[in-house]
């Protein structure tokens, strides 16, 4: 069994593994394993004004803070819902270059994302998708009560079977609405561009980069789809992959297993 160690750049939390021996749930359950053949927010600061080579060892992978991550046993991560083109999403965020959002989005899902500065440097821009996020508007609801700013979730631009304009590193933009409008929710980025233009709402780009791979999304057959492995699940551990092995999207969660990268098993 291949195994690494490697230290990310900047932890400001312990990654809790949980859930390993809870029992898998058996409704609506989506195996990445079995359905290869078939598959093809973002927390901000609340105050938007702020948002403008590996080493290998053996069976483990470890962590700057000195807790080690054992490469036999497989993560339990939070899903996390949005929308994309009018059909509902799920994603995980691992990672962010902005450390105020690094801690909201570790206490929205219970889970640690890791604050790492260098994460948009190290991505060209042209490699970058977009995701917007409602700052006001229609109150959230479901697990996390709605998207970061507690309003409705977030919206994506594209999802993992569009290679030449889905990335999973995404820069968020703040959507307001204007005072005057009436705020409803929007469920896919065309129908936010044309709200745009019809003056109802505004558009701020952030300086923010997430590492926000989608996970798990509706075909156009209506059968859910699952990305089966995600390289790069940790930008800040160069070589890591992550390979999706189970996914309940009832119950916002998924289990990731690290291996080498563009390797499973």
């Amino acid at each position: 069994m291949k195994s690494y160690h490697i230290a990310l750049i900047v932890i400001s939390t312990t990654f809790i593994i949980i859930g390993y021996y809870q029992p898998y749930y058996q409704h609506n359950i989506v195996d990445a394993v079995r359905d290869n053949s078939s598959n093809a927010s973002m927390m901000m600061n609340e105050n938007s004004n702020t948002m403008k080579g590996s080493n290998i060892s053996t069976r483990q992978l470890s962590t700057s803070s000195s807790f080690s991550f054992n490469t036999d046993v497989p993560i339990l991560i939070p899903l996390i819902d949005g929308y994309y083109n009018g059909t509902r999403v799920y994603f995980i965020h691992t990672e962010t270059s902005e450390k105020s959002m690094s801690d909201m989005m570790t206490n929205m899902i219970n889970f640690p994302t890791l604050y790492v500065p260098q994460l948009s440097s190290m991505i060209p821009e042209k490699n970058m998708s977009k995701v917007y996020v409602f700052t006001n508007g229609i109150p959230g609801s479901g697990p996390y009560g709605g998207g970061p700013f507690m309003f409705q979730i977030d919206v994506f631009d594209s999802i993992p079977i569009q290679k030449d304009k889905y990335s999973q590193y995404r820069v968020p933009y703040l959507v307001t609405w204007n005072e005057n409008a009436t705020a409803r929710v929007l469920t896919s980025e065309e129908a936010i561009l044309q709200a745009e233009k019809n003056r109802e709402l505004t558009i701020q780009r952030s300086e923010v980069v997430v590492n926000a791979p989608i996970i798990a999304w509706n075909g156009t057959d209506g059968k859910p789809k699952i990305l089966p492995n995600i390289d790069n699940i940790f930008r800040s551990i160069p070589g890591s992959s992550g390979e999706v092995i189970y996914v309940n999207t009832d119950e916002y969660v998924s289990r990731i297993k690290l291996n080498p990268l563009n390797s499973t098993g």
